[in-house]
């Protein structure tokens, strides 16, 4: 049983290996002609570069499409030992399911683990350097980018461009801030009016951007040192938490802390939770793809139609995708609780899938 474990488990590795190299290189090639005709266009980057931005980007796409690498690396392994007639085999010298599952389980929740401990912070850290490098690339300050803010607001007579290098969402503070003013001239076109300049920037509870060390330029080039000045604001502490949130992967192992300062701070957590318990859930999300592919697999040993099934076990972990992204829409609106938002369709296809395992192996 240990040279049988052994042997299933080394195919199941090589299963998910294949269609890791598949997802990854058609993922690769998709956004490396995107950045082509966007940022490399833009920014007149030759092939290496905008392939050294895919490299470093990759490892987030990946992180969203590991479940069906899982679920077609299963499905390919087990197809391939059946046409070669090892499962009927298998299955003929008195081993059940459950007996040849068992190496197939254990690599995919090892690979779920080292997933969610060791592969998302390295992503989380790519992540961070893609955007550094893009900023660079497009000449803008590489040093801060992956804490650089960019907020706009302002009405049809006026426009205001904020961008801070770092800020404080706990605090609500921007540093070394940069408050670029447009207004409207006679034509409707905006025209440069005003810059301010602070060395920090508070958004307070009243509707007011609190500046200190402020240095005021005009476009004649006069300038004027205040060392505080209020600033009305429409923008909320709501959106500078979407500001920090759309900057890129958070690690595993740094999101209880933020889900802590959140909450003592006021703010709303729940995306943080929900990717919190989204990366606890991948080795249990990895198994119930496991299971629906031996099912799938199950099925061609005892009535054949390769294709079929094949195409079947496909269209069901698209539809739980779906499924699992429409709950989780419902989980980040607050309808319904985190947990349960990202546990209870991991755990509805496990039991399915182990149901209907129950019913081929013992009717």
């Amino acid at each position: 049983m240990k040279v049988l474990s052994r042997y299933i488990a080394s195919r199941t590795v090589k299963g998910i290996l294949l269609a890791f190299l598949v997802v990854t290189s058609i993922i690769m090639l998709v956004d490396f002609v995107e950045g082509s005709r966007n940022i490399g266009a833009d920014a007149g980057l030759n092939a290496g570069q905008v392939l050294m931005l895919t490299v470093f980007k990759t490892p987030q796409l990946i992180e969203q499409t590991i479940p069906f690498v899982v679920l077609f690396g299963v499905m390919g392994a087990l197809y391939g030992m059946n046409r070669r007639s090892e499962l009927i085999v298998l299955r003929a010298s008195g081993l059940s399911a459950w007996n040849f599952l068992k190496p197939v389980v254990f690599v995919v929740l090892l690979l779920g683990l080292v997933w969610s401990l060791a592969f998302n912070p390295l992503a989380s850290n790519a992540t961070h350097a893609y955007e550094t490098m893009k900023t660079g690339f497009l000449g803008g300050d590489s040093a801060d980018s992956k804490d650089a803010i960019w907020l706009r607001e302002g009405t049809e007579f006026e426009q205001t461009v904020i961008y801070a290098p770092s800020f404080n969402l706990i605090n609500r503070t921007l540093s070394n801030v940069e408050f670029t003013v447009f207004e409207t001239d006679n034509l409707g076109d905006l025209v440069f009016s005003h810059r301010f300049d602070a060395e920090q920037a508070v958004l307070l509870p009243s509707g007011y951007w609190q500046l200190k060390k402020v240095r005021e330029s005009h476009p004649d080039g006069t300038q004027q040192i205040n060392q505080a000045v209020a600033l009305p604001t429409t923008i909320t502490a709501q959106q500078l938490q979407e500001s920090q949130q759309n900057s890129g992967l958070t690690p595993l192992w740094e999101l209880p802390a933020q889900i802590t300062g959140l909450q003592q701070a006021g703010f709303s957590s729940v995306g943080l939770k929900i990717q919190f318990h989204k990366l606890l859930s991948l080795p249990l999300t990895l198994i119930a793809m496991s299971i629906i592919a031996a099912g799938v697999s199950m099925r061609l040993t005892r009535e054949g139609g390769a294709l079929r099934f094949m195409l079947t076990g496909a269209a069901i972990g698209f539809g739980v995708f779906f499924i699992e992204n429409t709950i989780k829409a419902f989980g980040e609106a607050g309808s319904i609780m985190p947990q349960i938002a990202v546990w209870v369709i991991p755990l509805f296809v496990l039991t399915c899938g182990l149901s209907y395992l129950s019913y081929i192996e013992d009717g």
